[in-house]
């Protein structure tokens, strides 16, 4: 019989765990958990791309239920969707590894979800603010969104120039240390941890929820992710 421990050994190298340590919430609660929900599917013939899928309408189902609901149930129904999301997030990855089946729509796939869960609680979030009348507006509602659009933005960027820069240097050494979590830094590590939608940002997001603090959270994470940016970019461009 498969079990957890199993998995653990067989989808988690030493290089990768050091490296994953580093988001604590993921790391030491939300992986582990994976692990147990990944056992069953490892008994189907259920292919890691058919989860993938799964956890992209999760959190295309999180965006509408933060956008549009009308009381906190329904908000926290979208906060538990991007649970459902990480979930997935993990899941499939451990099947992929577990039964060694790689490609390259699966990386895509997992990427496009990432990218969306990243996308979808910053501006799901703005939106959750404009539509609860209980939310605190020392700003112009419609500014709360316009806000958030450019905090999306902004958490995007030094992704998709990493990325970038990763695929044009391939092996140097410049992007081995874009790719290299295991010695980041601890401004660096708490970054990570907060803006991670699978680590602590759904406990802030839980926050903003039960006390009606969407354009706190909007504005917050609107300057986190600004500085991030141009810290990011000016590092990329030095190196």
């Amino acid at each position: 019989m498969i079990t957890a421990k199993d998995i653990e050994k067989k989808t988690m190298s030493e290089k990768k765990k050091a490296e994953a340590k580093n988001s604590i919430w993921g790391f030491y609660v939300g992986r582990p958990i994976t692990y147990f929900f990944t056992i069953p599917f490892l008994y189907t013939n259920i292919s890691p791309n058919t989860v993938t899928w799964f956890s992209i309408i999760c959190i295309c189902a999180a965006y509408y239920a933060l956008s549009v609901a009308s009381n906190i149930s329904i908000r926290l129904m979208g906060l538990f969707l991007i649970f459902l999301w990480s979930m997935g997030d993990g899941i499939d990855g451990n099947i992929a590894r577990y039964k060694n089946i790689k490609s390259s729509k699966g990386d895509l796939l997992d990427t496009l979800g990432g990218y969306l869960a990243i996308v979808v609680v910053i501006l799901g979030m703005g939106n959750m603010a404009y539509n609860d009348p209980n939310s605190h507006f020392f700003i112009s509602r419609v500014l709360v969104i316009e806000l958030a659009g450019i905090s999306a933005v902004a958490s995007l960027i030094p992704r998709l120039l990493m990325h970038r820069k990763i695929a044009m240097e391939k092996n140097s050494t410049e992007a081995n240390k874009l790719r290299d979590k295991e010695n980041y830094g601890l401004l660096k590590i708490i970054a990570l941890n907060i803006c991670d939608p699978a680590g602590f940002q759904e406990h802030i997001v839980l926050i903003a929820i039960l006390f009606h603090l969407g354009t706190e959270f909007t504005i917050f994470y609107l300057i986190l992710n600004i500085a991030i940016m141009i810290y990011s970019i000016k590092g990329m461009i030095k190196e």
